[in-house]
């Protein structure tokens, strides 16, 4: 393997990492998001009950 292949490899490996480094937040993201959103729900059963 010559020289550029290495590159090609380094470039490879590294677009990798940021692929699964971003799959890894908008999986993250995702889980946040239904959180926040029972919380939310949960919030406005709290409030109505209250009243």
């Amino acid at each position: 393997m010559g020289a550029w292949g290495y590159v090609m490899l380094a470039y490879g490996i590294v677009w990798g990492t940021i692929l699964l480094y971003l799959s890894s937040l908008k999986r993250r993201l995702r889980r946040a998001e239904s959180d926040l959103a029972l919380l939310q729900a949960e919030e406005d059963t709290g409030r109505h009950e209250k009243k």
